[in-house]
């Protein structure tokens, strides 16, 4: 068996995973009870308040349902500038070939870390922090597919 996908990856599906992950952290939680605690407050006192603290307590209230998810899509942009450009993966028997206009690479089936699958996406971890991600729109119907493959060589 053999599967050939090339890797497109969109500024969007980073910044999907990036708040995923945030949002399913305690992290998340933190930024829920900081949001809602300004907004409360924001309410009350906005009123009574000077200018200055005004803008401060609006500005509050935008740090995490705003300003965060803006500067993590802003981060994704940059890290995807610093990734190959038409990276073409291919899964076999044998491993996986990795190859990019300059550059091919083969990985064997022993130094691929995990599979994992998210509702958009499946990513292929070659160690703890890097990986090869595949949305749904590169996938299409073979997403359970390939999913099966990998885990029976990765696994097995």
């Amino acid at each position: 068996m053999e599967y050939k996908y090339m890797c497109d990856v969109k500024p969007a599906d980073i910044w999907k995973m990036a708040m995923v992950r945030t949002y399913k952290s305690p992290i998340g939680l933190v930024n829920i009870v900081f949001t809602v605690a300004m907004i409360l407050l924001t309410l009350k006192f906005f009123g009574t308040s000077s200018d200055l603290l005004r803008i401060l307590m609006i500005f509050g209230c935008l740090v995490f349902p705003v300003i965060q998810p803006l500067a993590t899509y802003g981060m994704s942009v940059k890290q995807l500038e610093d990734l190959p450009k038409n990276m073409e993966l291919t899964f076999n028997d044998k491993g996986v070939h990795v190859e990019t206009s300059d550059k091919s690479e083969d990985i064997k089936w022993n130094r691929i870390a995990n599979a994992i699958k998210r509702n958009n996406m499946i990513v292929v971890m070659s160690d703890d922090s890097h990986g090869y991600m595949f949305t749904n729109r590169v996938l299409g119907d073979q997403k359970e597919e390939f999913y099966n493959f990998l885990c029976s060589k990765i696994r097995g």
